[in-house]
């Protein structure tokens, strides 16, 4: 759990002050209901007893950071924070390349005849990288629920309800951060490039957060979903 627990380096724990894993900043959370008039008394059984409710969630993304999988920084830890040299978000921005990984650096000089892994480190150019712990945040989310109700009076004392409810009704796509897959983020995803010591193409979003390792952090994520029902009161 690199981006969850494990510090850059252990001895400078002042550099991991920095947002929480669960820092949410904006969050919109709205519900209605609305109870349909009943539009022909002499029809009460038929046109009565409609309600239409709704739930709206709208969030931002949760922090993350990137690490790399090898002793770039000198350290020993093997979860350095690479430098940060360009704008992660540059590109596409789409699910398949969420995140631009060519703006992350390790953080030493790389030996250009080198394959591009710590080994190829030279001697006395390793440091802590610049990028912060959960300087970067994932995608965000909404989703929007609707359900139709009809409540029809048996007697005094049973009534009888249908539900029909669509579950993200508008089916738009939520993914997860990149993290969710297995709690970290490897900058080196593609490969170093031995001769500027970057990151290599792009990251992408590959799960809802539904089915993310660790879910849910976000909420749901699935398709749209029906479901019909009737429920019996009594």
């Amino acid at each position: 759990m690199a981006n969850a627990t494990q510090p850059d380096n252990s001895y400078r724990p002042d550099l991991e002050r920095a947002n929480s894993n669960f820092d949410i900043r904006k969050r919109l959370s709205w519900t209605i209901t609305y109870q349909i008039p009943t539009f022909a008394k002499t029809l009460e059984r038929l046109t009565g007893g409609w309600q239409v409710s709704g739930a709206l969630s709208v969030q931002s993304g949760a922090p993350f950071h990137v690490n790399l999988f090898d002793d770039y920084n000198g350290t020993g830890e093997y979860f350095p924070r690479p430098d940060l040299v360009g704008d992660p978000y540059t590109g596409t921005h789409t699910p398949d390349a969420f995140l631009n990984l060519s703006a992350f650096q390790v953080p030493c000089a790389l030996d250009p005849n080198g394959d591009g892994s710590a080994a190829s480190c030279l001697p006395g150019s390793y440091h802590l990288g610049t990028l912060g712990r959960n300087s970067l945040h994932g995608p965000g989310y909404r989703n929007f629920d609707l359900a139709l109700l009809k409540t029809t009076k048996i007697n005094e004392r049973v009534n009888i309800q249908f539900r029909a409810e669509f579950f993200n009704f508008f089916n738009h796509p939520n993914f997860g951060s990149p993290l969710y897959p297995g709690y970290s983020a490897d900058a080196s995803l593609n490969g170093i490039d031995s001769q500027t010591g970057r990151g290599i193409g792009f990251m992408p979003l590959t799960v809802t957060p539904d089915v993310g390792l660790g879910n849910p952090f976000l909420g749901d994520g699935g398709p749209r979903n029906i479901q019909f029902a009737l429920k019996l009161m009594f």
